[in-house]
């Protein structure tokens, strides 16, 4: 009985291989199989037409078999043409698990009759995009590269960043069906070892039949399944995914997928940016208060408004609890469907935004912000204040670049909303203490995802908030490279 491990080797009769391959594939008309003579012996050439470079094939392997008349003993050929077929890369295989694998990822099989080991070359087509600009991160300064869905051009990224012989790869192949290969980046001098052990094991174990992205590998290893808060970073930016490793982070590279996944990852990390490399010391932590800031007011002035306007008028001064009752006069619906009301219509023009082409994406959603706040003002159905209260919210929710933080931010803002509109600044108080209590349960692979500042760990605040160039330039974060926190010996 054949093991899940086991595999199946090559036959030496090259019919019977070409027949299995023609019948495991359905005699699929994009696979390709040519017969060829060399030093009187019968090979076979078996490539997929849509995934190989056409060019190679006929210009180098095609025209290197017609030339050639060495003669070379049967048992000898393989290592020959392993040795001297004229391109940069030839790997032996002796199973049929192998060949199917690189045959379906673009590689050219080269079959011997008579030999139980084919020769497999690299010769894939380019069918990404190619290297482009950073759509979603962008920044003022620093690179411009973002990373593709070509696997090998997203590793080279990363290494001409990192020149180095410590930043180490290790690669596993997952799904059953899609072969997907995923790549883990880490730095053995910096990185802490029991934490990438960890990693390597959790993803060797993945059982699946297809990997469609990055997501896929936290998704299945990660211990936060339940959390509308990601305990990983996404980025299509290398120079991040290089600054990370540098701080002893471990990131993920999934074959097709123009997006790397860097863990663990912080909540304090979700209020860095990108830029923050390339900014005076000073400026990043003011950028960075702001950006606190923004996660303060998107999630507490609606639910502190619909709580004062309902329940705690004593709050406010008495010309502008007035003021506020003098507004919604004519509005026929308690102020939480106010609030929800004007929040489904922004998230109803973001995925729109999101969804039609770029071209008329900003032009859609300025004028329907426009139109249907001035029409659900001028209707009655809200007041002039909610409307300002909704778009301060909705304008700082977009603070953070992340879609995964915002998603979980979205989420929290509907809970606070509710809850205020419950029990007033009562029900405030108690949802921002099931915030805080459901921040401060979340691991990020071991580490305490609101650290340093819950636990409070002075030694260890170096670039949470604040950072100086001490910082910047000579200390790593002691959390994740606690083995070599210094970036730089001089003083």
């Amino acid at each position: 009985m054949k093991t899940e491990k086991s595999k199946t080797p090559l036959f030496e009769d090259g019919i019977k291989i070409i027949e299995t391959i023609k019948k495991k594939t359905n005699n699929s008309p994009d696979i390709i199989i040519k017969k060829l003579t060399f030093s009187n012996n019968d090979l076979y050439l078996v490539f997929s037409e849509p995934l190989c470079d056409k060019k190679i094939i006929n210009e180098y392997i095609l025209e290197y078999f017609e030339e050639s008349n060495i003669k070379i003993r049967k048992n000898e050929i393989v290592d020959y043409l392993n040795q001297n077929i004229p391109t940069h890369k030839t790997t032996k295989i002796d199973s049929f698990e192998n060949l199917f694998y690189n045959l379906l990822s673009g590689f050219t099989i080269i079959i011997i009759d008579g030999s139980d080991t084919a020769i497999s070359i690299e010769n894939k087509s380019k069918l990404d995009s190619g290297i482009s600009e950073a759509k979603n991160e962008v920044i003022m300064k620093g690179p411009k590269d973002a990373f593709t869905e070509n696997y090998e051009s997203n590793l080279g990224q990363i290494r001409r960043r990192i020149k180095t012989e410590n930043l180490w790869l290790e690669e596993v192949v997952l799904g059953e069906k899609s072969k997907t290969k995923v790549g883990i980046f880490y730095i053995k001098d910096i990185a802490e070892q029991a934490l990438v052990d960890n990693i390597i094991d959790k993803i060797g174990k993945i059982e699946i039949d297809a990997i469609m992205g990055s997501n896929y590998i936290i998704e299945l290893i990660s211990e936060n399944k339940r959390n509308v808060f990601p305990n990983y970073l996404s980025t299509e930016r290398p120079d991040l995914v290089a600054m990370h490793l540098l701080d002893g982070r471990i990131a993920i590279v999934v074959e097709n997928t123009p997006y790397a996944v860097i863990i663990p990852a912080l909540f304090v990390d979700f209020f860095h940016s990108t830029e923050d490399i390339y900014q005076k010391t000073i400026n990043i932590s003011y950028t960075r208060i702001i950006r606190i800031i923004a996660l303060i007011i998107t999630l507490l002035v609606p639910p502190i408004y619909i709580a004062i306007t309902t329940y705690n008028h004593e709050a406010i001064p008495e010309s502008l609890l007035i003021n506020f009752a003098a507004q919604r006069s004519g509005v026929p619906f308690p102020t939480i469907i106010e609030a929800l009301f004007m929040l489904v219509t922004f998230e109803v023009l973001r995925e729109t935004n999101l969804r039609i082409p770029s071209t008329l994406g900003n032009a859609l959603s300025i004028v329907g912000a426009i139109v249907l706040g001035d029409a659900a003002v001028s209707a009655g159905i809200v007041s002039p204040i909610m409307v300002i209260v909704i778009a301060i919210t909705a304008i700082s929710g977009l603070s953070v670049s992340s879609f995964d933080i915002i998603n979980g931010i979205r989420w929290w803002r509907v809970i606070f909303i509710v809850a205020a509109a419950l029990s007033g600044l009562l029900g405030v108080l108690l949802a921002g203490i099931a915030f805080i209590v459901s921040l401060t349960s979340i691991k990020s692979f071991g580490i305490p995802y609101l650290a340093p500042i819950a636990p409070f760990i002075n030694k260890f605040h170096s670039d949470a908030v604040f950072l100086t160039n001490k910082d910047k330039f000579y200390h790593r974060s002691k959390l994740t490279a606690s083995k070599n926190p210094h970036r730089s010996k001089g003083e």
